[in-house]
């Protein structure tokens, strides 16, 4: 009987070794594969992070050259140069159709690479007596 019950615990040894080893084996490929996606993660981070850097450069380069043209653009800027120009005479402005436009105001238009503004010069039109405000913006 102590035989029989000898044999009895090396079956159940062997087969809880070798069940131990098939969860070493499981355990080992999960070990494999908890490394590989927290590789393909970092990766997928560093995509995802270099992207975003991407969009901010962009939006930065973008934002940059919108800049000057938006400054020269705006209202308070378009006034203080018509104002600084106050020696010329101010060009009215009624129902969206200018009222100087007969043949004794000159307009140039610059070519568009040259970088120059265009001008238009008046001669003898009648301006309002505010000259500090400029009539020109309705």
């Amino acid at each position: 009987m102590e035989g029989f019950e000898a044999n009895s615990v090396m079956l159940r040894l062997r087969h809880l070794r070798e069940n131990l080893e098939e969860l070493d084996r499981e355990f080992g490929r999960l070990a494999v594969n908890v490394q590989v996606a927290g590789q393909v993660q970092r990766a997928d981070l560093d995509i995802v992070q270099t992207n975003i850097r991407s969009s901010l450069v962009a939006s930065t380069a973008l934002w940059n050259a919108l800049q000057e043209p938006i400054r020269k653009a705006s209202p308070s800027v378009v006034t203080r140069e018509l104002r600084e120009q106050g020696s010329k005479p101010a060009l009215r402005v009624q129902d969206s159709k200018p009222v100087a436009a007969d043949s004794s105001t000159a307009c140039t238009r610059p070519s568009p690479d040259s970088g120059e503004q265009a001008t238009i010069e008046s001669q003898g039109v009648q301006t309002s007596d505010d000259s500090s405000q400029p009539s020109a913006w309705g």
